[in-house]
C-alpha cells in the first residue's frame, strides 16, 4: 500500500540548498512508493505567540484528518538558536505527540554551540527524544546536540545526494570557474579580509573566466560587493548571480571548477562532478569540504538512500 509523508523543511526559504533538499527527499520518496506533502518548517514567520499557536493548532487539525504514516523533518539546517527555530521545533514536536505520528529527523545539521539557553536546550531535547529516528547530517551537529543535551546519533549524507542519478551533466560545455559568494558567519568588519581571500584564491586556482554567482537570494547583496571589490584586480570576473535552483544548478553543471563560501555548492559540485574549492566562513562548510574529499559521491548516495529507507520502515 502506498504511504502518505509528511515532509516538514525550508523549502519556502530562498536558499537553493534548502530547495535542491526538499525536491531530493520529495523524489526518490515518490519514486519509491510513497505520497508526499510539504510543509515548511518555519512557516510564516509569525510574530506573536498567539498566531504561532493558532498555525501550531492548524497542523494538528490537518494531522489527525489526514493521517500521514510519518512527519519527515528532513534535510537542511534545523537545530539553531534563534528567533525562530526552537519555537518551529517546539511546534512539529506538539503536532507529532497530540497526533501521535510518528517523528523522523533526518540530515538535519546545526553549526553554533554560543549562547545555547534553557529554552533552546528543553526543545531541542524534546524534539529529539520524540522521534523515532534521528539522522545527524555532520560531525560538527554531532558535536553539538551531544554537548547540549548529551544523547548522540548517527550521521547520514545531505539529503541532496538521494537524487545523485539524476543529475545529468552531459550536455553542458564546461567555461568558467563559478565563485559562490556569500558573507554568512562574516562580521562587517571582516569582510575585506575575506574577499581579500576569495581574490587570492582565485588567482591560485584559476586561470580561467571567472563567474560570480550565489546559492542563496540573501547573497546577492554580497555578490555585488564582491563584484565592486574585483574590479581592482587583473582577474577576468563577471556577474550572474543565479536566481533559481535550476539556474543555480546550471551554473555548476557548465563550470570548470566551482570555488564556495557556502556548503551547498560544494555539496553540487562533488555531485556533478566538479573539482571544487572552499573557502569556508565556519566550521560546517570546513568540515563538510573535507568530508567530501575522502568519499565518492555513489557511495554518499547509497548510504543517504539505505538510511532514510530504514528510518521510514
Amino acid at each position: 500500500t502506498m504511504k502518505h509523508i509528511w515532509v516538514i523543511n525550508r523549502y519556502n526559504d530562498p536558499n537553493y540548498g534548502d530547495i535542491g533538499i526538499c525536491q531530493s527527499i520529495t523524489h526518490f520518496l515518490e519514486n519509491n512508493g510513497y505520497t508526499v506533502r510539504n510543509f515548511d518548517f518555519i512557516g510564516q514567520r509569525l510574530k506573536f505567540q498567539f498566531t504561532r499557536t493558532i498555525h501550531i493548532l492548524s497542523k494538528v487539525y490537518s494531522a489527525r484528518k489526514e493521517k500521514p504514516e510519518c512527519l519527515l523533518v528532513g534535510g537542511g539546517q534545523l537545530l539553531l538558536n534563534n528567533r525562530n527555530f526552537p519555537y518551529a521545533l517546539l511546534g512539529w514536536y506538539l503536532v507529532a505527540k497530540i497526533s501521535g505520528i510518528p517523528l523522523v529527523a533526518y540530515s538535519v545539521g546545526g553549526e553554533t554551540l554560543e549562547k545555547q539557553g534553557r529554552f533552546y536546550r528543553w526543545v531541542l531535547k524534546l524534539f529529539l527524544s520524540q522521534a523515532k529516528s534521528v539522522y545527524l547530517r555532520d560531525d560538527i551537529t554531532v558535536k553539538l546536540v551531544s554537548q547540549l543535551i548529551g544523547f548522540h546519533f548517527d550521521t547520514v549524507p545531505d539529503a541532496a545526494y538521494l537524487t545523485y542519478e539524476h543529475a545529468d551533466t552531459s550536455d553542458s560545455a564546461c567555461t568558467d570557474t563559478v565563485v559562490f559568494i556569500s558573507a554568512n558567519s562574516i562580521s562587517r568588519q571582516g569582510i575585506r579580509e575575506h574577499y581579500k581571500r576569495i581574490l587570492d584564491t582565485i588567482g591560485k586556482v584559476t586561470p580561467d573566466r571567472v563567474k560570480i554567482s550565489v546559492s542563496s537570494e540573501q547573497d546577492i547583496k554580497a555578490a555585488e560587493e564582491f563584484y565592486a571589490y574585483s574590479k581592482g584586480s587583473c582577474l577576468n570576473i563577471s556577474t550572474e548571480p543565479a536566481k533559481s535552483f535550476e539556474q543555480f544548478i546550471r551554473q555548476i553543471s557548465a563550470a570548470k571548477m566551482v570555488i564556495s563560501s557556502r556548503m551547498h555548492p560544494l555539496i553540487y559540485a562533488h555531485l556533478l562532478g566538479k573539482p571544487f574549492v572552499a573557502i569556508p566562513t565556519n566550521n560546517k562548510t570546513q568540515s563538510m569540504s573535507e568530508f567530501l574529499l575522502k568519499k565518492s559521491p555513489e557511495n554518499l548516495a547509497d548510504e543517504a538512500k539505505k538510511k532514510l529507507l530504514t528510518a521510514l520502515k
